[in-house]
């Protein structure tokens, strides 16, 4: 069995995410973090809508993915090249309105045969990048990225979750597939065969923008 490597979907505007990042090598753990509860100013327990965090190391190391250049020696690739697009995730973007940095859908693994496992969504609080090793002419080869992601969900689809026939009513945009929209919508992008069935698709793979699907609630 293929090594499933953990990858970072990016949004690039509201509610797609065409951009991906794959990592060099997959986290030793995930660390999950969320409060249950906390007192008020009179000491009365009350629930926390605090959202969950996800920290997590990432190590690059490119002297492991040495490549022989022409000339017969090995020249290890400046490892900026492959934590750049994580670290600058804390970036704000002009796309968004207001100004914003993307949004992140982490998977790692499967969900049944075809589909991959979401295990988080939301965006990147803090991350600290530490540099460790590098070559005679000062180039980076080495560094470890320990990320802090803070869980968010689009308003409209915990009210969904509250009203699950709001609006059973879905236009397909553009770049989105049945197990995007299922992730979306249920959280679980391999509930996509829920949809097709609802929407009679034969082909689940061929779907386009501007089409017009039924999003039925969970029982």
């Amino acid at each position: 069995m293929a090594l499933e490597k953990l990858k970072i979907k990016i949004e690039t505007s509201p509610g797609l995410y065409n951009d991906e990042v794959e990592v060099l090598f997959n986290p030793n753990q995930l660390t999950y973090s969320r409060s249950g509860g906390k007192l008020n100013t009179h000491g009365q327990l009350i629930g926390s809508d605090e959202p969950t965090t996800l920290s997590v190391d990432l190590f690059f190391d490119t002297t492991i993915l040495e490549m022989l250049n022409p000339l017969g020696y090995y020249t290890p690739k400046n490892v900026e090249e492959f934590t750049a697009p994580i670290y600058n995730l804390t970036q704000k973007k002009g796309t968004f309105e207001p100004a914003r940095p993307s949004l992140c859908q982490i998977y790692w693994g499967k969900q049944g045969w075809f589909s991959k496992k979401l295990i988080f969504q939301g965006f990147l609080q803090q991350v600290t990048k530490t540099v460790t090793q590098f070559l005679e002419d000062g180039t980076p080869v080495r560094a470890t990225l320990s990320c802090t992601f803070i869980e968010w969900e689009d308003p409209e689809t915990t009210k969904k979750e509250i009203n699950p026939i709001d609006d059973p009513i879905r236009i397909v945009k553009q770049g989105e597939t049945l197990s995007s929209i299922a992730a979306e919508e249920y959280n679980n992008p391999a509930l996509w065969r829920i949809i097709a069935e609802t929407n009679n698709l034969n082909n689940p793979r061929k779907i386009k923008a501007g089409q017009s699907l039924t999003i039925p609630p969970l029982n």
